[in-house]
């Protein structure tokens, strides 16, 4: 028996899942956002150790708000990715998209203008910037759950107010004409 509380990458990437589809999705949900409606859409296990989850949703029928969540084995963050772009022509609704294929979304120049929240949508030094979606260092099982606890506080808390993170996103980045399929309109 080891002196410190250990978990196994396994339970780390289980427990952050759970943390995401119990906070932030339903966090998510009642500010607008769903499910991709794009061909190929990721929700959900993705692979042996990655989960994957594409949410969106319209904003005054031009903009398409995008937020990937990555939930991977072997650390301990949950990363969430936000982007904006202007939708040229102007959708009626979300249903107009599906089965379209948005790969070019997640693809470059689309992807220059990610902002991964709590990571570089930051003011001031990085130095200073603590407070992140990640699990912190625990050495017994009380402090791993204080540190699960504290994670899902922290995720339902910043989805509840994800347009704070969008007007943020609007400071740093000006967003790309897009046709619906995300290739650019000049």
């Amino acid at each position: 028996m080891g002196l410190f509380y250990k978990v196994t990458p396994k339970k780390l990437l289980q427990v952050r899942n759970e943390i995401f589809l119990k906070y932030g999705i339903p966090a998510l949900q009642k500010n607008g956002f769903n499910e991709s409606p794009y061909k190929g859409t990721r929700f959900g296990k993705y692979d042996a150790v990655t989960y994957i989850y594409d949410l969106c949703r319209s904003v005054n029928s031009s903009y398409l708000e995008t937020i990937t969540t990555y939930i991977s084995k072997g650390d301990n963050w949950i990363v969430i990715k936000l982007n904006v772009f202007k939708l040229s022509p102007e959708l009626k609704s979300l249903e107009q998209l599906k089965g379209l294929n948005g790969i070019q979304y997640l693809l470059p120049p689309n992807s220059v203008t990610e902002m991964r929240l709590r990571g570089n949508d930051f003011k001031g030094m990085p130095l200073f910037n603590t407070v992140r979606h990640k699990i912190k260092s625990f050495y017994t099982e009380r402090g791993f759950h204080d540190r699960v606890n504290e994670l899902s506080s922290l995720i339902e808390k910043d989805l509840n107010n994800i347009d704070s993170f969008i007007k943020r996103w609007h400071e740093l980045h000006k967003p790309m004409v897009t046709d619906w399929e995300g290739k650019k309109v000049e």
